[in-house]
């Protein structure tokens, strides 16, 4: 794959990354996207304020979408359209034309957690990742991965949480994956280890620390690694 652009493009207006973007991508062969794994891959992140990097030391370079991308084949490119605060509506008005211009081979959504505070309507929520997921699908040939709700429990801020819907969320979310043949991250027993491990929090008692960041990682690369044919 050929193009201008630096290894990393982190967003933040996503109109002006989209005049940029577009055409950035050279044509990619036939075949498995992930399954030619020697070559570059082009990886999109569809996220809020943990794809930014909140929480952090040096975000940009320590959030867990930048780390996986550090774990991909060399000469990778990363388009990394979290924007903080997002919900999935706003991701599929304002990351998601972006990402399908991109012509990715690997797309990562972790959109769930801020609709689940703001109290967006389950079955408003499931028909949102379902439009997101399906158009991706259909006009994308990427190894799609979606994190699922983890166990919030454990935080220190769960206290101002309702997180008696959780279940009910992660049986949804794990319905729509499944229906669209994508990848999911199931996270909601991995972030218990936040009982152990409270350094994997970051002060404010809710985003990850950069700690926290490569555990999650490790988490979404564990998906990768099987396509990449790693172990």
């Amino acid at each position: 794959m050929q193009g201008r652009f630096p290894p990393v493009i982190t967003v933040g207006l996503i109109g002006i990354v989209l005049l940029g973007i577009v055409g950035a991508f050279a044509a990619r062969s036939a075949g498995s996207p992930i399954a030619e794994a020697a070559r570059p891959l082009t990886y999109v992140a569809l996220g809020a304020s943990d794809s930014v990097g909140v929480g952090a030391r040096v975000p940009d370079r320590e959030s867990w979408v930048a780390v996986l991308h550090a774990k991909l084949p060399a000469g990778s490119r990363l388009a990394n359209l979290g924007v903080s605060g997002s919900l999935l509506r706003g991701a599929i008005e304002q990351q998601l034309p972006v990402a399908l211009d991109a012509d990715p081979d690997v797309v990562t959504v972790w959109l769930a957690v801020n609709d689940l505070n703001a109290r967006v309507p389950l079955d408003r929520y499931a028909a949102d990742l379902d439009l997101l997921l399906g158009t991706l699908r259909e006009r994308t040939r990427a190894t799609i991965l979606v994190g699922n709700v983890p166990d919030l429990s454990t935080l220190p801020a769960a206290r101002r949480m309702n997180l008696e819907p959780i279940p009910r969320w992660n049986a949804a979310i794990d319905e729509v994956v499944a229906r669209h043949g994508a990848e999911l991250v199931d996270l909601r027993d991995a972030w218990r280890e936040v009982a152990d491990h409270p350094e994997y929090i970051s002060s404010d008692g809710f985003h990850p620390s950069t700690v926290g960041y490569e555990r999650l990682a490790d988490r979404y690369y564990a998906v990768v690694a099987r396509h990449l044919g790693e172990r």
